[in-house]
């Protein structure tokens, strides 16, 4: 194999095994909350929050802004994702755009959040989206890990105007909406 077609296929590679961290990342994110939308039980919830931080680097940077703060480290990270304001939350990162240093060692890429959650306080349902600028590094046991998380372009809006649970499909939620008040039917007389 040529040192060029070795160096792509390497690439491919690294790109690949980034998508399957993200997608990793996504699904832990998603995993401490039950399907009828509470958060599990402490002890699970703390050991899926440090399973997720684990994606990181040792000394991850998380620049969240409003959003979480900025925070350094493991334990920092996990910290954050064992008290989410979410009794519920489902993440879909999308759109990657993912650069592979040439040392094949590091990396970094910008993807598209959307995510759906209910607030812990409250219960109301939220649509939440971002850009996430991320780096990551290829360590020799663990992969590859995220080195830094920035979220930017932040926007979040109520999914309704009040609180509301959320149905597992539409024949659900047309059940358990307030029937629609019929106009009334014109009139016989012709006027």
């Amino acid at each position: 194999m040529s040192t060029d077609l070795l160096q792509r296929v390497l690439r491919l590679e690294a790109i690949e095994a980034i998508r399957g961290l993200k997608a990793h990342y996504s699904a832990l994110a998603d995993a401490k909350y039950t399907g009828n939308y509470q958060r599990q039980p402490a002890a699970l919830m703390r050991e899926l929050a440090q399973q997720q931080a684990a994606c990181f680097t040792e000394q991850a940077v998380w620049f969240g802004g409003e959003f979480g703060g900025d925070r350094t480290g493991r334990i920092a990270l996990a910290q954050w994702f064992e008290s989410s304001p979410w009794c519920w939350a489902a993440h879909y990162y999308l759109s990657p755009q993912i650069t592979i240093a040439d040392d094949l060692t590091h990396a970094s890429a910008t993807w598209q959040l959307w995510q759906l959650a209910l607030r812990e306080d409250n219960g109301e349902a939220i649509f939440l989206t971002a850009t996430t600028h991320e780096t990551y590094t290829r360590c020799h046991e663990q992969g590859w890990l995220i080195g830094s998380m920035r979220f930017t372009g932040l926007h979040v809006m109520p999914a309704n105007l009040g609180c509301m649970p959320l149905y597992p499909d539409l024949p659900s939620l047309d059940k358990a909406r307030p029937p629609l008040n019929d106009p009334e039917p014109a009139s016989s007389t012709g006027q």
